[in-house]
C-alpha cells in the first residue's frame, strides 16, 4: 500500500489545528485498514476510526468540523454510505477529537456517547474545548458511558474505561479482533496521552487543578499491563501509524504489535513523572 508524501506537521500543537482547520487538504490521508473491519479514518494529525458491524458502522473521534468532508470522503472510499453512521464515541472534549461530531450527526442521525465528566466540564469551562475561534456545532449527548457495560452496536463490542488527566473525562476504548492468522487481538485506543495540558504554565495559564497530574499518573499505571496488540493512536504520530501504513499487504498487519502499548504507557509515565518531580 502506498501513502503519498506529506507535509511535516508543525510541532506547535495550535499550530497544528490551524493547519489542519484552515488548510486540511494537507493532512488529508486515504484510510487504511488497522484490524478486520476496522479502519483509519483520521487524517495525519489527529486519528478517528471506523467500525464496521452487523447493524452499522461506528465511528470513534470525528476530527473537527473543517475536516469532516475528509471523513465523509473515506467512508466513501471504503465502499459504506455514510448514511450507515449509527453511533459516534468521543474520546474527550477537546475539538481535535470532537469539532465533527454535530455536522456528522445532522448529515447520519448518528446517537452520540461521551463521558459524563467531559460533558460536564465542556458545560462549566467551554474555554478548554481549544478551537481557538474555529467552528464549532453545539450537540447533546444521547448516551454518557459506564465502563460496566461494554459498548454494542450489533455484533461489535466496544469495552470503555475512564482515564482522566488530560481531561476529566478522558477515555479510553478497548475491543477485540483478530490478526491474519485468525488468533485474537485486543485493540486499544487511550483517549488522550497529551501532558502539554498538566504544564505548570497551562494549569497556571487555564486556572486548572495540579491534581489532573495524579489522575493521569494512576490512568496510566491502571493501563499499563492491559494485553494490547494493536495499538491505535489519538494522534497517529503517538504511535508511528502513519510510518507502518507502506507496509499493508494481504497477508500482513504492521499494527499487530504487542510491544507498541506499553512502550507508549511507560514513555507517558516518564513524562508526567518529570513534570511532577520539578513541580515538587
Amino acid at each position: 500500500m502506498n501513502i503519498r508524501a506529506l507535509p511535516p506537521l508543525p510541532t506547535d500543537p495550535h499550530e497544528c489545528l490551524v493547519q489542519g482547520c484552515d488548510r486540511p487538504w494537507e493532512v488529508a490521508v486515504d484510510p487504511f485498514q488497522v484490524a478486520p473491519r476496522t479502519w483509519y479514518v483520521g487524517n495525519n494529525w489527529v486519528g478517528a476510526y471506523l467500525l464496521e458491524s452487523s447493524a452499522g458502522l461506528m465511528l470513534i473521534d470525528t476530527t473537527m468540523q473543517p475536516q469532516v468532508y475528509l471523513v465523509f470522503e473515506s467512508i466513501r472510499k471504503l465502499g459504506f454510505d455514510p448514511g450507515q453512521l449509527k453511533l459516534i464515541l468521543v474520546s474527550h472534549m477537546h475539538y481535535d477529537h470532537l469539532g465533527g461530531v454535530r455536522p456528522l450527526v445532522e448529515a447520519t442521525g448518528a446517537k452520540v456517547m461521551m463521558s459524563r465528566e467531559d460533558w460536564t466540564f465542556l458545560q462549566e469551562r467551554p474555554d478548554q474545548l481549544l478551537n481557538s475561534g474555529r467552528p464549532f456545532g453545539v450537540f447533546t449527548p444521547d448516551a454518557f458511558y459506564d465502563d460496566a457495560t461494554p459498548v454494542e452496536l450489533g455484533d461489535r463490542q466496544v469495552r470503555t474505561m475512564l482515564t482522566p488527566g488530560h481531561t476529566p473525562g478522558t477515555t479510553s476504548f478497548f475491543f477485540d479482533t483478530t490478526d491474519n492468522d485468525g488468533q485474537s487481538v485486543l485493540c486499544g485506543l487511550h483517549g488522550g496521552v497529551g501532558v502539554i495540558t498538566l504544564t505548570d504554565e497551562w494549569l497556571a495559564e487555564h486556572d486548572l487543578p495540579v491534581a489532573w497530574r495524579q489522575d493521569y499518573l494512576n490512568s496510566m499505571l491502571a493501563l499499563r499491563e492491559m494485553p494490547v496488540g494493536i495499538t491505535l493512536g489519538s494522534h497517529p504520530a503517538q504511535v508511528g501509524m502513519m510510518d507502518r501504513v507502506a507496509e499493508i499487504s494481504p497477508d500482513h498487519n504492521p499494527f499487530v504489535d504487542p510491544e507498541i502499548w506499553p512502550r507508549l504507557i511507560d514513555g507517558r509515565i516518564a513524562m508526567i513523572r518529570k513534570i511532577m518531580d520539578q513541580e515538587a
